[in-house]
């Protein structure tokens, strides 16, 4: 049963007002690991390198957890972790990504790439987001459970001002009941596009255009970002920031509210395209023979217009994750 309060409408109109616009550090989507031409390059003391021409299978057991942003949604539990990776001359594969690389100059690299959307995983009781990490809003590498029951949501009109007089009904604390059967499902998108990367030591810098060509939604992503790389002694450490533009279309779809969805229409909810930055830590530590340990702390702001839905009851989204990792 979901339930969406009225009284949300009377402070709640002057947020959606606004349009923030994320001043960050970028973060390299394209995978936290790279493939060296090098064989030696990948030591056994780097457990996060792929030899090109080589395939590279782990799986991740640890303790995790992915907080689900949805009014009364059950946060994701991460135990296991697989991951399937290879790196070619030209074509790469990264667990639930693929792509093509047209262009490489050792430190330009532009690549075509497809993989799939994320923000399904709040939805559904079981998804990619129980056994995965993603390295940003989205990424090329390695979040869902949901509260079926009911959860409480606030509830926005497009068209309601935050001066306009309330009606009695307004006023009241009287909740509106739906099944959550009434709403369309929220579908996982196939996204494709560029991405261009640059890459040296210790920097890597990416910016990718995505396209849904799966007609979900219809949308479109724009990512982008900067990580940097710090190896000391035995530690494998990765800093990253950057941040994602959602189009209206791919917003709408997952965390907007249609009128055939609902009785009132105060309830109706259209949110624009929105900025979502987000930070990331990565630790990496090899122990003996093919095993490793990970660590990963990622934090993510969500958009404005994804806050203000009355799906949405919190502001950011917080992904944690420790464990080993296994080798084949």
């Amino acid at each position: 049963m979901l339930r969406f309060s009225k009284a949300w409408l009377v402070g709640s109109g002057l947020h959606r007002l606004s349009i923030q616009l994320c001043i960050c550090l970028f973060f390299g989507y394209f995978p936290l690991v790279q493939a060296e031409e090098n064989d030696a390059d990948c030591s056994s003391s780097n457990p996060g390198c792929i030899a090109v021409g080589e395939w590279d299978v782990t799986i991740g057991l640890g303790l995790g957890l992915r907080s689900n942003p949805l009014e009364d949604g059950d946060d994701i539990p991460l135990f296991i972790l697989p991951e399937v990776r290879y790196y070619g001359k030209r074509f790469f594969l990264d667990t639930y990504t693929g792509g093509f690389t047209f262009l490489d100059s050792g430190s330009h690299m532009l690549n075509g790439v497809v993989t799939i959307g994320f923000d399904q995983i709040y939805f559904k009781s079981y998804s990619i987001g129980n056994i995965a990490i993603e390295s940003g809003p989205f990424s090329a590498k390695s979040e869902s459970n949901f509260d079926i029951d009911a959860y409480v949501a606030d509830a926005v009109s497009e068209s309601h001002s935050p001066d306009a007089p309330l009606s009695d009904s307004d006023n009241s604390d009287a909740l509106v009941e739906l099944e959550l059967e009434q709403l369309r499902p929220r579908k996982t998108a196939g996204l494709a596009g560029l991405e261009y990367g640059y890459y040296n030591r210790h920097w890597d810098v990416s910016l990718q255009l995505l396209q849904d060509f799966t007609n979900v939604h219809k949308g479109q992503e724009v990512r982008a970002g900067v990580s940097r790389f710090v190896d000391i002694k035995k530690e494998n450490i990765e800093l990253a920031g950057g941040f994602s533009w959602q189009s209206a279309g791919l917003l709408r779809h997952y965390y907007g509210i249609e009128d055939s969805e609902v009785e009132d229409t105060q309830l109706v909810y259209t949110p624009e395209a929105g900025f979502s930055p987000f930070v990331r830590v990565d630790w990496r530590r090899k122990i003996i023979a093919n095993w490793s340990w990970q660590a990963t702390v990622h934090y993510r702001w969500l958009s404005s217009e994804i806050r203000n839905s009355p799906l949405v009851g919190e502001n950011s989204v917080l992904t944690f994750y420790m464990g080993g990792v296994y080798h084949f």
